[in-house]
């Protein structure tokens, strides 16, 4: 995943999330060594009715700010299951590193 392709799909999540939905792009997590999504929302209860919905798996719930919204921006990183449960929905497949 180049610089540019993750900018992208971040601008995109961010805007999909500040449209009122849940917002998904990929990461990588060098720690795990490991493919991660992260999950957006301005709504808290959304993104919790989403996971639930999909079986993932709440964590870390963290709160962003960002200049875009006034709002606060939650953010849930999903790891292995949650991770996989995520691309089913997108209906992607699991990136090559």
């Amino acid at each position: 995943m180049t610089e540019e392709d993750y900018q992208a799909d971040w601008s995109q999540a961010l805007a999909q999330a500040l449209d009122g939905r849940v917002g998904f792009y990929p990461a990588f997590d060098v720690k795990r060594q490991e493919e991660t999504w992260r999950l957006l929302s301005i709504d808290r209860d959304r993104l919790l009715t989403f996971c639930r919905r999909h079986e993932i798996t709440v964590g870390r719930l963290e709160v962003r700010k960002t200049l875009k919204s006034p709002k606060p921006l939650y953010e849930l990183v999903a790891v292995g299951r949650d991770a996989e449960a995520v691309r089913r929905y997108l209906g992607v497949e699991r990136a090559q590193q």
